[in-house]
């Protein structure tokens, strides 16, 4: 038994692939949590509440390195009070304290200028508050996790590496990316704050990549579903707030470029939207749309496995095995 913990300790040694390939691939999968879209409802809630419910159980059962949440962490159709925020940030703290990794949804902000909510809001007001208590405000949702990075002129990109996965935020949100339905800011204002949080997310893939010596496989999570069918079906995005436009296409074809340049496994995982799928975009690329939005209400396991080239993420539902599907149809 000694001998299994040491082993296990130096992390997945030479001795350990040579005399137990069984148990040495067990050894080298690492797994994380993805939450995203939720908790909306009650029900949500009631499964995610410790001590007793039941994605709460299976989260802390089975250890993950980290729960990551992939933001809309409250429903669209709810106010954007600080009471309402506050209370999530401390439904979110209490799954798994110290170890979740958050990045704002549409949800937590950009729509908060709804007419239809009882109470709306000028929503880069409410981006300042919810990354002031998200980022700023303790408890720190990171708190336990070492060695967490993130960058100085946007504090929710955030960057961790762990046993050699590497994995990391940028703030890409649904409505084009915060381009559209801009109804109490200043459309001037909020636009340039896009085009400089754009320019911050491709300077923080920049980094990323200058970090990809110390891991061997990449996970980048955020809110809004760029690979959808409508979104990339939409003209580019301009300077006039439109009903829909593809916001994306330069992200879409960075995550190409940065997986050919460093030749190595990446997984681009958001939310958004309602399918929960998965599929391989092309060498070293694939895409993941975690559970969540209502129609799944579950959490999405991710187990990275070193040793497999070929299939170095795995991905289950922690409530339901059927899902997700194999290739991503919205």
């Amino acid at each position: 038994m000694i001998f299994i913990i040491n082993l296990w300790q130096k992390r997945c040694s030479y001795l350990v692939f040579l005399f137990f390939s069984t148990a040495s691939s067990a050894l080298c999968a690492q797994t994380i949590v993805i939450l995203a879209d939720t908790p909306y409802s009650d029900k949500e809630k009631t499964m995610l509440q410790g001590p007793n419910g039941n994605l709460y159980r299976l989260i802390n059962e089975i250890s993950p390195s980290v729960v990551m949440h992939l933001g809309d962490y409250k429903s669209g159709g709810k106010s954007c009070t600080n009471t309402l925020l506050k209370e999530h940030k401390a439904l979110l703290t209490q799954i798994y304290p110290g170890r979740i990794i958050y990045t704002p949804g549409d949800n937590d902000w950009t729509d908060c200028d709804r007419a239809s909510l009882a109470y709306s809001f000028d929503e880069l007001e409410r981006l300042e508050y919810l990354i002031k208590l998200m980022y700023q405000t303790s408890p720190l949702l990171t708190d336990n996790l070492k060695a967490i990075t993130s960058q100085k002129a946007q504090v929710e990109n955030t960057l961790w590496i762990n046993d050699r996965l590497a994995i990391s935020t940028i703030h890409l949100v649904g409505t084009s990316n915060g381009r559209v339905q801009i109804e109490k800011s200043q459309q001037k204002i909020a636009l340039k704050k896009v085009d400089k949080r754009d320019d911050l997310n491709l300077i923080w893939l920049k980094k990323i990549e200058e970090e990809a010596k110390n891991f061997d496989a990449l996970i980048i999570g955020f809110q809004a579903d760029i690979y959808q069918k409508s979104v990339l079906e939409s003209e580019a995005c301009d300077n006039t707030p439109i009903k829909t436009c593809d916001a994306f296409t330069v992200y879409r074809q960075a995550f190409k470029d940065l997986a050919k340049r460093i030749k190595k496994p990446i997984l681009i995982s958001h939310g958004d939207t309602g399918a929960f799928c998965f599929e391989k975009l092309e060498d070293n690329l694939w895409h993941l749309n975690a559970a969540g939005d209502y129609r799944y209400l579950d959490a999405t396991k991710v187990t990275f496995n070193k040793k497999s080239s070929d299939n170095p993420f795995i991905i289950n539902a922690l409530l339901n095995p059927d899902f997700p599907s194999i290739g991503c149809v919205n």
